[in-house]
């Protein structure tokens, strides 16, 4: 079993390091990544399982569900989540 720290205790994010994704830094080292969509930075979320993340005045991206991350981070390599 993975266990996987809210985005909401994040200390940082990157986009596109993984293509279509954003990665997700917590404290601890670990980097997970989440498919993200590119959308209007007037976009709020729906729902607690989203999250809108602000590269830029004109660049926001939306994770639609925190609870579906697509990678994990391992020394240097990015691996699948299998569920």
């Amino acid at each position: 079993m993975l266990l996987v720290p809210s985005p909401y205790k994040l200390i940082g994010w990157s986009v596109n390091e993984v293509p279509t994704q954003i990665q997700v830094s917590h404290k601890s080292g670990l980097q997970v990544s989440y498919t993200a969509t590119p959308i209007s930075c007037n976009t709020r979320p729906k729902h607690d399982l989203e999250m809108v993340f602000q590269a830029s005045a004109e660049h926001c991206y939306l994770v639609k569900d925190l609870n579906d991350p697509k990678f994990i981070r391992h020394k240097d390599f990015w691996f699948p989540v299998k569920k």
